[in-house]
């Protein structure tokens, strides 16, 4: 999400909704996500802006008092704050203001999807946090990947498949990095136009333990050409020198020898085995332990 800026002199209008949530589950944010892209279909819409962490918010901008008024009036909005009293909302507040003035500044020698965010670059890809210019690259990969990585993934129901639900995986990302959460690298081809893998360090546990889980996917096509290795090894660098994590997490199922072949050249050592550990593609399967102790 950027910063608004109006393509407007002051004054303007917002109708701000700040608030502390009880849950902030995928249904909520899929709501979320449809009240505003609804929003921005209406008369006098100028931007919005939002943020999250223990109070939350949403700015939406307009052209006029009127059109700010039928927004906070409009029926979806109305539902949503009904919805919401009885499952997500611990407290909210709606305000209507008027924007008098506002003074702006914008670091232009900086990529406006970089900054904090790390892109590392490997001999075979780049592995980066997506923007959500890029959410389009999940959605294909997840759509291509599909068959393959079912049985060895949870079951995902359609909407999982969706570009709006892989948009907010995007978001989720780069929220979950920022709050120390986690770090999803996606693998993309050296020209940042296909997405070939998926690694995702999660999970993050501080204070005594300095640990995360790891999970990855590649594409079927790129199997067996050692990717998968080059881009784990680059993200777990990473994970040890920027994050200062000690110990890194990964199970596997047992028959699945490829990931066993993979976390074995990286390190990993084997702990133990989990009886029906994970539910993976709608069985609960066994799962192999290991870990790296990252010194």
């Amino acid at each position: 999400m950027t910063i608004f800026s109006s393509p407007e002199k002051a004054p303007y209008y917002a109708v701000s909704l700040s608030s502390c949530l009880i849950i902030e589950d995928i249904t909520y944010r899929i709501l979320l996500e449809k009240m505003l892209q609804l929003a921005t279909e209406q008369d006098g819409f100028l931007g919005l802006e939002s943020g999250g962490g223990e109070v939350g918010f949403v700015n939406t901008y307009w052209r006029t008092k009127e059109a700010a008024q039928a927004w906070i009036n409009h029926p979806t909005l109305r539902r949503v704050l009904s919805i919401g009293e009885n499952v997500w909302y611990q407290s909210y507040s709606v305000k209507l203001v008027e924007v008098l003035e506002s003074s702006e500044f914008k670091n232009t020698s900086i990529d406006p999807h970089g900054g904090r965010y790390p892109k590392l670059i490997t001999p075979r890809g780049v592995l980066t946090i997506l923007n959500e210019s890029q959410a389009h690259l999940l959605h294909e990969y997840v759509n291509e990947e599909k068959a393959f990585l079912a049985p060895w993934e949870p079951f995902r129901d359609e909407g999982y498949y969706s570009l709006g639900t892989c948009l907010l995986r995007v978001k989720e990302m780069r929220r979950d990095f920022l709050e120390d959460k986690a770090v999803t690298f996606c693998f993309l081809s050296p020209d940042e136009s296909k997405m070939l893998g998926y690694t995702n360090y999660s999970g993050f546990v501080r204070g005594v333990f300095h640990a995360c889980n790891l999970g990855y996917s590649l594409r079927e096509k790129e199997q067996g050409k050692g990717l998968m290795k080059e881009a784990l090894e680059e993200g777990i660098k990473y994970l040890q020198q920027k994050c200062h994590m000690h110990r890194i997490q990964a199970s596997y199922m047992p028959r699945n020898e490829k990931s066993a072949s993979v976390l074995n050249n990286l390190g990993f050592e084997k702990e133990g085995r989990a009886r029906d550990y994970l539910k993976i593609n709608g069985v609960w399967e066994d799962h192999i332990l290991t870990s790296l102790i990252l010194d």
